[in-house]
């Protein structure tokens, strides 16, 4: 689902003496601790089956729900490519011909065809699993939950939306429109917050830092960058906020019973049980670099804020000074073709089941004849070429032929976490017991390394996509027969082997994250550096786990 956002002009002269301040006052002072919120428990009072603000056509998310088939999406497939050559300007076809689908329809007959009979014949096929709970886990708040354990599962629904809504949860480089002051540069930041409204444990928690009362941005307030596709033009948030809370919730359905406000019973340390309101908010935050206040737009230049902006400003993980500068150039252009039909495949499967005509095909209406079909086929596909190309998920998440480095890890990482809220735990580490043949149950941090590593001629490198740098030695190799077990994993909540874990890790790839599976057999790239003088070599991803025990584990082992 696009939310681009319809830009307005900027503000003029006349319009800065009316104008209201770009921070908020900050809401009134709270007493309460933000470790005491952290650390109540929560009880949702309505069933989630029976919160009204679900929609009830959003997908249902346990593992079993059946998803267009293979078949259909590859017939789906070769209709959106039929209309995109249709309608490009090397197609011949004369530009005075209406590009709708009643006039392209004649041309598309046998792709629609063979969409119907795909529908009709294989409309749905289960997921390979039933056991990983793969992407949303539908029934994990249903009984008792700390507001600590809450709060990273809502901020990874929102970062899963999109690889830009990741970045700009850890902030991103923009320019603010300071109404009544002109414009400034700076970092501006998505800010998810939660908003507790129970009688003695009311608070506005920003579930990033933990902090309570933040000051955010105004919804009259222009923003701009070039790092979020939605407002590389001038654009106000009150557009912004709304269109972005609805993409959230069309990839992460059970999210929107948190924004539509959860009743619940809470109980924190030292108090007594209360019912209250728990409801989910965004808004931005903006922290100006700059020492200039630049009453034109104009004049304040991209190379000027890139040089006011504070170290680390522009990424998440910073890398080693020997490859910050590289630049990754594919070179297999096989393996660029099959990456861009794997993009377009999740995309189209994200996306088909909301199409009213595939629905009425494969579900309620099988006795409509074929000919009262075809046509509104080929407009549902129209609509999908539309949304495809204005796609952020797909916009930021397409892979050029030559691509920074940086920018390249930050890719895959997102990849990596979206898929399950599990992954994105074991990318950050999980506390777990383990137990080694011969040695005593010892305790510490399990996390899932992923590396990208690159072979030419003169060179040989890897980089921990998570943190940016080079992967630090184990401390000792895990087997693929340890035992490990976790509280903070459903995955390996009782004692369960190692490759157990793995075996889940490659499930999710395959279903939620198949593109990562290219990156891990390898392809051939050349790497760029800062001459533009290009090595040939080789890349590819690869996947383990690495243990660091507590300080205190046995000596002896």
């Amino acid at each position: 689902m696009s939310f681009e956002i319809p830009t307005e002009p900027a503000p003029t002269e006349d319009s800065l003496e009316s104008a209201l301040p770009l921070i908020e006052e900050p809401k009134e002072e709270s007493e309460l601790d933000p470790f005491l919120i952290s650390q109540t428990i929560l009880k949702l009072t309505v069933p989630i089956a029976a919160h009204q603000d679900v929609p009830e056509e959003a997908p249902s998310e346990a593992t079993s729900v059946p998803v267009a088939s293979t078949q259909v999406l590859e017939a789906m497939q070769r209709l959106v490519n039929m209309i995109k050559d249709l309608r490009s300007p090397k197609s011949g076809e004369s530009p005075d011909v209406p590009q709708t689908p009643e006039a392209l329809a004649p041309y598309l007959v046998e792709e629609a065809y063979d969409v119907l009979e795909a529908i009709q014949k294989n409309y749905f096929e289960l997921p390979q699993s039933d056991s990983i709970g793969l992407v949303e886990g539908g029934d994990r708040w249903q009984s008792y939950f700390l507001i600590s354990d809450l709060a990273p599962w809502l901020l990874w629904c929102i970062a899963r939306s999109s690889h830009e809504v990741m970045r700009l949860l850890e902030g991103i480089p923009a320019k603010a429109f300071k109404l009544g002051q002109g414009w400034r540069t700076g970092i501006i930041r998505l800010v998810a917050t939660l908003d507790t409204k129970i009688p003695e444990l009311s608070a506005y928690l920003d579930l990033t830092t933990f902090q309570v009362n933040q000051s955010l941005l105004p919804s009259d307030t222009m923003i701009q960058s070039d790092q979020y596709s939605a407002c590389q033009q001038p654009t106000w948030l009150a557009g912004l906020l709304p269109d972005l809370t609805q993409h959230i919730t069309a990839t992460t359905p059970s999210i929107s019973r948190f924004f539509a406000g959860a009743e619940v019973d809470a109980l924190a340390p030292n108090h007594n049980w209360q019912s209250g309101l728990i409801q989910l908010q965004l808004g931005f935050e903006f922290i100006a670099t700059d020492a200039t206040v630049f009453a034109d737009f104009a004049e304040a230049s991209d190379a000027e804020a890139a040089a006011l902006l504070p170290p680390n400003a522009t990424e998440a993980a910073s890398l080693s000074s020997d490859s910050s500068h590289l630049q990754i150039k594919f070179t297999h252009s096989d393996w660029l073709e099959k990456y861009s039909k794997t993009l377009l495949q999740q995309q189209l499967a994200s996306t088909i089941q909301q199409l009213p005509t595939f629905r009425a095909a494969g579900e309620k209406n099988r006795n409509l004849s074929s000919q009262s079909l075809i046509p509104l086929i080929v407009k549902d596909a129209c609509d999908l070429v539309d949304l495809l190309q204005t796609s952020p998920a797909l916009s930021s998440h397409s892979l050029q032929q030559e691509v920074e480095l940086t920018a390249l890890t930050h890719q895959l990482l997102w990849s990596f976490s979206r898929g399950a809220y599990e992954v994105m735990q074991l990318m950050g580490g999980i506390r777990v017991n383990l137990l080694q043949p011969e040695c005593p149950w010892e305790t510490g941090t399990l996390r899932l390394l992923a590396s990208l590593n690159s072979k030419t001629p003169e060179q040989d490198w890897q980089l921990d996509i998570t943190t940016g740098q080079p992967p630090q030695p184990h401390i000792f190799p895990l087997a693929r027969n340890v035992i490990v077990q976790s509280h903070q994993s459903h995955w390996c909540e009782r004692p369960d082997a190692l490759e157990q874990l793995e075996t889940k890790l490659m499930q999710v790839l395959e279903q939620a994250a198949p593109d990562l599976l290219l990156f891990l057999e390898g392809t051939d790239i050349e790497v760029l550096s800062e001459n533009q003088q290009g090595e040939p070599g080789a890349i590819q991803l690869n996947v383990g786990f690495e243990f660091v025990p507590d300080l205190n584990y046995s000596a002896s082992r």
